[in-house]
C-alpha cells in the first residue's frame, strides 16, 4: 500500500473524523463509478436520492403525516435544478432564497383545498431531522464532458452541496493561497482566465468555500476573492475547552476551531 499524502494523512482525515464525530455522515468518494457517490452521472451535483427522501419526510401535515407524493417532490427538486440564470452569483442568491423559504408546490385537494403549500427543503427549527453527509474526493465533470474537477471534500444537508472544502498539507508553502485559487477554479472565478474551467453548478447552492491546512484554516463564500477568506476563531456556543475535550486534545489548530464553530450540524 503506498503511504498516505501528508495532506489527507493531516488535514483532510482529521476533519472528516471531526465532521463524524460531531453527526455527519461519511462517504468516499469515487472518481470512477458515480453510483459509488448516489448519482447517476458525475455531471449531477445533488444527490436526488437523499433529496427526495428529505422532502418527504420533513413536510408533514397538521397529523405529522409526510404528504408530498413523487409529483410534488419533483416539482420541489425541478426548482433547485432549473434556476433560471446563467450567472453564478445570481443563481447563489435564487438557490439561498428557496433553501431559506422553500418553494410552492401544488396542495393536496384534501388537506388543502387546492390550494398552493410551502415545500421545505431543510428543517431549521430541528436540525436533528435533516440529512447531513461529507464526501471527499467528489468529483464534477466539467459542462460538455471536457475535464472534470476533485474537491477535497463537498458537505451535503439533504443532498444539496452546501460547503466545498480544499486541503493542503501543513508543510507546503502559502498553501491557503493555493486552495483559494483552487477554489476560484472549481468555481470558475477566476475572471482573469478566459477558458471555462469550473463546474458552477456545484457551488449553484453553497453557502461556505473553505480553504484549510490544519494550522491555518479559512472561509470565504462564492464571489469572494483572497482578501475575503477569512479566519473563524470561536466554537461558540460551545466552549473551546469543550470542543477540545470532544476530540481529546488540549487545545484546537485553526482548522478544529472552525469545524466546530461553523460545521457543527446544529449551526
Amino acid at each position: 500500500m503506498p503511504p498516505l499524502s501528508s495532506e489527507y494523512a493531516q488535514v483532510e482525515r482529521p476533519l472528516i473524523a471531526q465532521l463524524v464525530a460531531m453527526g455527519w455522515q461519511h462517504l468516499a468518494g469515487d472518481t470512477e463509478v458515480p453510483d459509488f457517490t448516489e448519482r447517476a452521472s458525475f455531471r449531477a451535483v445533488l444527490l436526488e436520492g437523499r433529496l427526495r427522501a428529505a422532502l418527504r419526510r420533513l413536510n408533514l401535515d397538521d397529523d405529522e403525516q409526510p404528504w408530498l407524493d413523487e409529483g410534488r417532490v419533483s416539482q420541489a427538486v425541478s426548482a433547485l435544478e432549473r434556476l433560471g440564470t446563467a450567472k453564478l452569483l445570481e443563481a447563489n442568491q435564487r438557490a439561498s432564497a428557496l433553501l431559506m423559504g422553500g418553494t410552492l408546490v401544488e396542495g393536496d385537494p384534501v388537506r388543502h383545498a387546492g390550494k398552493s403549500v410551502t415545500a421545505q427543503y431543510i428543517d431549521f427549527a430541528h436540525p436533528e431531522r435533516n440529512d447531513f453527509l461529507v464526501i471527499n474526493q467528489f468529483r464534477a465533470d466539467l459542462p460538455g464532458g471536457q475535464g472534470f474537477i476533485i474537491p477535497d471534500a463537498v458537505l451535503f444537508v439533504n443532498g444539496i452541496p452546501l460547503v466545498v472544502v480544499e486541503c493542503k498539507s501543513p508543510a507546503s508553502t502559502d498553501s491557503i493561497a493555493e486552495e483559494i485559487t483552487q477554489l476560484l477554479r472549481y468555481a470558475n472565478q477566476r475572471s482573469w482566465v478566459e477558458a471555462e474551467e469550473g463546474v458552477e453548478r456545484l457551488f449553484h447552492f453553497n453557502l461556505l468555500m473553505i480553504a484549510t491546512a490544519w494550522f491555518q484554516s479559512r472561509a470565504g463564500a462564492v464571489g469572494g476573492l483572497y482578501a475575503h477568506y477569512l479566519e473563524w476563531k470561536d466554537t461558540s456556543p460551545i466552549p473551546p475547552a469543550e470542543a477540545a475535550a470532544e476530540l481529546g486534545v488540549a487545545s484546537l489548530s485553526a482548522q478544529q476551531t472552525l469545524v466546530a464553530g461553523m460545521l457543527r450540524p446544529a449551526h
